[in-house]
């Protein structure tokens, strides 16, 4: 299985542990976890309570790297952007991230974003977004020595009539690295674009 896949699949992990409130263990196939354990009784509606310590945009997220969301547009973007596709538009999330000069190198691109939705709907970033546009984006793959920093645009594509909640970003193993609220308890769920 190719890195890439691998990453995709441990972000789709964190997002079922964020929504279910799940052991990160049992999501992520630890040995720990007991095969012959009952399923947790959570509702997802118990998930809400994991948003009492999620950010607002703006707000940053210290870890190994520190996150900031600086904004969140949605809507279709300017004629530098591709389109999203039939029945979608663009969530575009201008964050930066830097690592501390004491820091060590630190892994980021756009497979570590995502969106959550109040059906439950998970939304990854675009991996496969075409060519240079937009302008200003934030890296797609790159690693981050001690002291650099990366700053742009990332772009997830979200069903139009999508309730939005949080935007998520995680290390490349998957384990959460900040959220922030966005939609109706967090920015406008819908703006007129970039």
């Amino acid at each position: 299985m190719k890195p890439t896949s691998r990453r995709l699949l441990a972000a789709a992990a964190l997002a079922s542990v964020l929504l279910t409130g799940c052991d990160v263990g049992d999501v992520l196939g630890s040995d720990d976890a007991d095969p012959d354990a009952e399923p947790s009784g959570a509702e997802p509606d118990d998930a809400a309570t994991d948003l009492e310590d999620a950010l607002t945009i703006g707000d940053t997220y210290e870890g190994d790297a520190t996150t900031t969301v600086e904004s969140i547009l949605r809507g279709e973007g300017d004629d530098s952007w591709l389109p999203a596709g039939d029945n979608f538009e663009w969530l575009a999330a201008t964050v930066s991230t830097c690592v501390s000069a004491g820091g060590s190198q630190t892994e980021v691109g756009w497979y570590q974003w995502a969106v959550t939705g109040t059906d439950g709907g998970w939304y990854g970033a675009d991996l496969d977004y075409d060519g240079e546009r937009p302008s200003g984006r934030y890296p797609l793959l790159a690693e981050l020595a001690p002291g650099e920093c990366a700053e742009g645009q990332i772009l997830i594509p979200v069903p139009r009539d999508a309730e939005l909640i949080t935007l998520i970003n995680a290390d490349r193993s998957g384990l959460p690295q900040g959220t922030w609220l966005i939609g109706d308890i967090g920015v406008p769920a819908v703006a007129d674009g970039a």
